[in-house]
This record gives structure tokens, C-alpha cells and sequence, in this order.
């Protein structure tokens, strides 16, 4: 049995890791304040930039810009994944990591190469070990340098792209749904091709000012931004999300465990003064037996 010098100092121990936890919690329940507003700001206009975009794009030649280009069997898949830097945030990285190892077995057969740009320390440490060829990484994103983040990333998608580098470039992040839900999401950016749904043979075609090809050469880089941007914001969100419920889960767990070790410490000190009081009780029949 453990002494009362080793429960209290476990106590202390339990309730100073308590203090920490409850105090990330705070902080990150106030990025994720600060995320989520900006968030849900961008959310309607990168929803209506993607579909002007891919409104635009269903009415346009596919030789008309090289970003529309579409190959019969693509080869030469990008994959741009984003994780945190940090952990301490549940199962925000070890998800992510899981699923996307089963999409690379499962659904990547058909392509000959398979390059990664890493966002994120967690994604980019991983693979590494797994020997997969990255194109590019960054770490360090913030609220402050995502957007210069994302212009560098998609200019690198679009430049690859046009070269023939790629022939497909697909977002997989974390989808912020709530501070409880965050769902795995792969998004296809690039060639850009409106959703076969939409499709109509009686299409009526834009006036273009100052002419389509000049709103092409515009249009369709941005939007590869704008999508970047988005994943980048919504991966933020999603990880401040989960790090804040990881901390309030351990701080509960904490209590739970400060308050067994109070129930231990108790028990040993009232069984410490039984055994004590039942020394003092022998010692004094013995005594009063040694004098009769």
C-alpha cells in the first residue's frame, strides 16, 4: 500500500497537470472563437466563387485554358495534406493519418506516382518514415500567414499542373462541422470540371468583358487559392475544435483521478489511526495484565 507522502504527492501532481490542461482549454476554446468566426465569414464567398467557377467552366472548351484539362487516365496524382504542427488534440492527426493510409492501398492502384504536399508537421513526419515523395511542406500556420500560405501552395499546384506534372490534385483535411464533429474530407481542385449533375446540352453562355480568355487566365488560379484557402481555414477550426474538447476530456479525467486518490488517501490514513488505535489498546491490556 502506498504511503500518505506518495498519495499527496500524486494528488499534487494530478491537480498541477488539472491547472495546465483546464488553462489549454481556455486558450484554445478562444482560438477556436477567433477560427471559427473568420471561417464562417469565407465560407459564402468561396462557396460562390467555386460555383461561379465551375459554372463558367461547364460552358468552356476544356482546350480553352490548361487548367480545364482532363486526362482519360490519369497517372500522376498530388495529394495536399494538411495536418497540425502540434498535438494534443485528440484524434485529429491519428485519424486523418489512418484514413489516408487506407485511401493511398485502396484507391491509388491506377496511378503510377503519388506526391504529397505536406501542411502541417504531424502528416509531413509521418510519411516521411513511409518514404512517400513530397513536393513541398510548410509548418508554422497561423491565422496570420495562411493566406500567403495558400497563394504559395496553389501557385505550385497551378504551375505543376500546366506542365504536366500532375494530373489530378486532390485536398484531403479535416471539414469543421462543430466543435464535436470534424469530418474527413478529399477534394478533387484540379482539372476544374463542374459536377456531371449539372450538366445541361442547352447551355446559355456568358458575355465576357473584357473577353473570355482573359477571365479564364483570371478566374481559375484564383479559385485554386480560394479552394487552398478554405481547406487551410477549415483544418484550423477543425483542430482547434478537437484540442479543445482532448483538454476538457482530461481535465474531467483529471478530477475523476484526483478525486479516487482523495477516496485513497482517506482510507490509508483511517486505516494508518486503526491500526494505531489498536496498538495503544494491546499495549494497555497488557500493561493492566502485567499489573494484576
Amino acid at each position: 500500500m502506498a504511503s500518505l507522502r506518495q498519495i499527496k504527492t500524486k494528488i499534487s501532481s494530478v491537480k498541477g497537470t488539472s491547472r495546465i490542461m483546464s488553462a489549454m482549454k481556455l486558450i484554445s476554446a478562444v482560438k477556436l472563437k477567433r477560427a471559427q468566426d473568420l471561417l464562417m465569414a469565407y465560407r459564402p464567398y468561396s462557396d460562390a466563387y467555386q460555383e461561379t467557377t465551375l459554372n463558367v467552366a461547364k460552358r468552356c472548351d476544356p482546350e480553352s485554358h490548361p487548367l480545364l484539362r482532363k486526362t482519360d487516365e490519369p497517372k500522376k496524382l498530388h495529394l495536399v495534406f494538411l495536418t497540425s504542427d502540434r498535438g494534443l488534440c485528440g484524434s485529429f492527426n491519428s485519424s486523418l493519418i489512418r484514413k489516408l493510409e487506407t485511401y493511398l492501398v485502396a484507391d491509388t492502384k491506377t496511378y503510377d506516382e503519388v506526391t504529397f504536399s505536406f501542411l502541417g508537421r504531424r502528416g509531413r513526419d509521418h510519411f516521411a518514415k513511409e518514404g512517400f515523395k513530397a513536393s513541398s511542406s510548410y509548418i508554422g500556420i497561423t491565422e496570420r500567414n495562411y493566406t500567403e500560405i495558400s497563394e504559395k501552395v496553389s501557385e505550385e499546384l497551378t504551375r505543376e499542373f500546366i506542365k504536366g506534372d500532375s494530373d489530378e490534385v486532390i485536398l484531403v483535411y479535416n471539414y469543421f462541422k462543430s466543435a464535436l464533429i470534424q469530418e474527413i474530407t478529399y477534394e478533387k481542385v484540379l482539372p476544374i470540371e463542374a459536377s456531371s449533375e449539372s450538366e445541361d446540352e442547352n447551355l446559355i453562355d456568358y458575355l465576357y468583358e473584357p473577353n473570355k480568355k482573359g477571365i479564364l487566365s483570371e478566374l481559375l488560379p484564383k479559385y485554386i487559392q480560394v479552394r487552398v484557402q478554405r481547406a487551410i481555414q477549415e483544418s484550423m477550426t477543425s483542430e482547434h475544435a478537437s484540442r479543445m474538447t482532448a483538454m476538457e476530456n482530461a481535465t474531467s479525467n483529471a478530477s475523476d483521478v484526483i478525486k479516487n486518490l482523495t477516496l485513497l488517501y482517506n482510507k490509508t490514513r483511517q486505516a494508518m489511526i486503526t491500526t494505531e488505535l489498536m496498538d495503544i489498546v494491546n499495549g494497555t491490556e497488557a500493561l493492566s495484565k502485567g499489573d494484576d
